[in-house]
Order: C-alpha cells, then structure tokens, then sequence
C-alpha cells in the first residue's frame, strides 16, 4: 500500500518539457507545452498511487551546500533553457492548486529533501513510492517499505526495490554513495578515483563495503589498484560526501493531501492558455472528493 508519493520536481519537468513537442504558449506569450505535459503526468502518477500523502520536490535556483565543499559539483551541466525555467513557477502553482505540497530548499537538492521525507515516514511503517529516475535515491531503498518508479518510456515506469537492487548491484543499498564515491558521476561532476569503473567499484563494494574497510584493509588490494586508491584517497571520501544524501534536509510534519481547488484550476487553465487541460483537472477533482484520498 502506497501511503505517500514524492514526485522529483525537476525530472518530472525536464520530462514535460522535452516530451510535448507542439508548442503550447499562454495568452501572454509565456509557453506552456512543458505545464501542460507535467499536469497530466503528475496526475496519472497521483491518481494511480491512491497515496493520502504527497509531495513535488524542487531544486533551489541557488547553490546547495555541495557547491561549497566542491565548486566544479554539477559545473558540466548546461544552463537550463529559458523557456523550461519560465515553466517552472506555473508547474508549482498548478500542483499547489491540486492540493500537492511544493518543497525545496536554498541549502538541500531535492534529492536530500526526497530521501529525508522518504526515510522519515518508512521508519514510521508508511509505504513509500519516490518517482525519480535519480540514481542517488537508490539508497535510500534500505529503510522500510519504500520502493522508486524509475520512468521507462512514455506512461511507463521501472519498479525498483531493496530486493531488486540487491539482485542487480549485488550489494546492499546504503553503500550505493560508496560506489558512487569509488567511480564518481559525470553528470554531476563528482570525481571519484580515476581509473575506477562501475566493475571495479562494485567489486571493492562487495568486497569491503564501506570506504572505512576498505582503506582498513588497504594492504589487502593488490597492484596498480591499490596505488589509484592510496592516491586518491581525499577524492573519494570527498565523492562520497557529495553523493551521500543528507537524511537532515527540513521536510515539513504535514504531507497531506489536500482537496483540489476546482475554481483556481479553471482560473489557471483559462489564464495560461490550457484549456485542453481543463477537463484532465476537473476529473481529478472529482476523483479526489469522491472519497481516494
């Protein structure tokens, strides 16, 4: 049973945004294709886990705090364009006015928010459901009953579990900020130990676990292997700082559901131009105040 559903922000936008091809723009010239993608998506994924809790989470403009103990974090990444960043604020207001909670936070990412969250109502015995297609979420899959819709392709999605990580990584989550720290992550720039691929760093995490047995164990590691590790030792515990998701990012006690307000949905439809929207948030509505949540 899903009890809450935490819906990655940003991902979800990015997905809208490249995902409707037609342009869409509002009556004052603002475009609106990536609002509108992002409204029907997040309510077929609300409406579809029967959750009575729930959040959209989104990254601060701002730096977060790993910009600080790593200026080249994420540097690689382009600059947004325009036009998705003039969506963003409309995808906030559409998911308060359908009763979402909006997060984000100048110090923390998403991630750190989502995981926070997440872990936090597991360990009070709720179901969980993270929809992100993040690989940092991945750890949080030790804790509780939570599980990750990971999108696969148009309306479809890829369940990830505690169970089905193990199978497929061969090791337990919580060290997945390990393997991270080991083989580092060009998307967001984090370096990790050069020469060390995704083999290798699965295989020292199998072997060793944590960063601590590992270089506990040093001697152990033998050749060429051992002198990238010694050499780059502050590199990977510097990674895994920047991978590790911080379970102390502030989340809010309330994540209720609340009920949809039917008249600011006409309002906005009308306001921005999506009126083809119109009709997905009234059934929304209805479906909400006959009694799913």
């Amino acid at each position: 049973m899903t009890d809450l559903i935490l819906v990655d922000g940003h991902a979800l936008a990015y997905r809208a945004y490249f995902g409707v091809k037609n342009p869409m723009m509002s009556p004052g010239g603002v475009p609106v294709n990536g609002v509108y993608g992002f409204g029907r998506m997040l309510i077929r994924i609300i409406e579809g886990s029967r959750a009575r809790e729930g959040a959209v989470v989104f990254d601060s403009p701002g730096p977060s705090f790993r910009k600080g103990l790593y200026p080249p974090y994420k540097a690689n990444r382009p600059i947004p364009p325009e036009d998705f960043i003039a969506q963003l604020p409309l995808m906030m207001d559409l998911s308060r006015s359908l009763g979402i909670k909006v997060l984000s936070d100048s110090a923390f990412e998403a991630d750190d928010m989502i995981a926070a969250a997440a872990v936090r109502e597991a360990e009070r015995g709720k179901g969980v459901v993270i929809v992100t297609p993040d690989k940092d979420l991945l750890q949080t899959l030790n804790e509780g009953d939570i599980t990750i819709m990971r999108p696969a392709g148009r309306d479809t999605f890829t369940r990830m579990d505690a169970s089905l990580f193990r199978d497929s990584f061969g090791f337990e989550p919580c060290h997945m900020a390990e393997y991270q720290a080991l083989m580092g992550d060009r998307a967001d720039n984090i370096p990790g130990v050069p020469g060390i691929g995704p083999v290798t760093a699965r295989s020292l995490v199998k072997s060793y676990g944590d960063l601590e047995s590992l270089y506990g164990r040093i001697s152990s590691v033998k050749g060429t292997l051992r002198c990238r590790l010694e050499r780059d030792r502050d590199s990977a515990f510097l990674s895994r700082e920047l991978a590790r998701l911080r379970l102390d990012a502030p989340v809010p006690e309330d994540l209720f559901l609340e009920e949809p307000d039917r008249e600011e949905l006409v309002c906005f439809c009308e306001r921005n131009g999506l009126e083809v929207l119109a009709g997905t948030c009234s059934s929304f509505c209805t479906s909400a105040t006959a009694g799913w949540r």
